[in-house]
Formats: structure tokens, C-alpha cells, sequence
């Protein structure tokens, strides 16, 4: 028999992974989520997951440069942290 069941909703995972990652580091990037997002596999989805919670203003978002010491370069990185007065974010954290 086929598993009918609808596919668990992965925004409660990400909520999670974001609150760990928010008390630990003094900022978020989307490649820091999906770098520890499980499964490994699933990066993309991840990336996707993040982009439509942005869009939907579930997480705030800010562009920034990241200096490379080694390169002595700036690369853009994209900073991501929750939105806890969302309505479908609040209940979750």
C-alpha cells in the first residue's frame, strides 16, 4: 500500500535550525542553514524553503559582504534571522 500521508511541513525544521544558529553566532547566512540542513541531500530544497519564508516575510533578510582575509576579497553573503512576530513563526519558537 502506497504511503498516502502528505509530506511533513519542513518550516518547523528550519525554525528550529535558526534558533540554534541564532544563539550561536552573531549572524546567519543562508549558506550556514543550509550547510547544516538535514538531510545533507536536500540543499536545494533548503535554499528553496529559505527563499519562500523571505518572500513571505517569515524570515527578514539583509545583504552584506563577508571580507576574505586570506584574499584579502569581499564576497556578498545573504544574513537571514527569524521573523518571531510572524503569525506561523511566534507559535514555533
Amino acid at each position: 500500500m502506497a504511503n498516502d500521508a502528505p509530506p511533513a511541513d519542513p518550516f518547523p525544521r528550519l525554525v528550529a535550525l535558526l534558533l540554534l544558529l541564532e544563539d550561536a553566532q552573531p549572524y546567519v547566512t543562508v549558506e550556514d542553514v543550509c550547510a547544516r540542513w538535514e538531510p545533507a541531500s536536500e540543499t536545494e530544497a533548503c535554499r528553496a524553503l529559505v527563499a519562500e519564508a523571505i518572500a513571505d516575510r517569515r524570515l527578514f533578510t539583509d545583504r552584506r559582504q563577508r571580507f576574505d582575509p586570506a584574499t584579502a576579497t569581499f564576497h556578498p553573503v545573504r544574513l537571514v534571522r527569524l521573523n518571531r512576530r510572524h503569525p506561523v513563526v511566534a507559535p514555533l519558537v
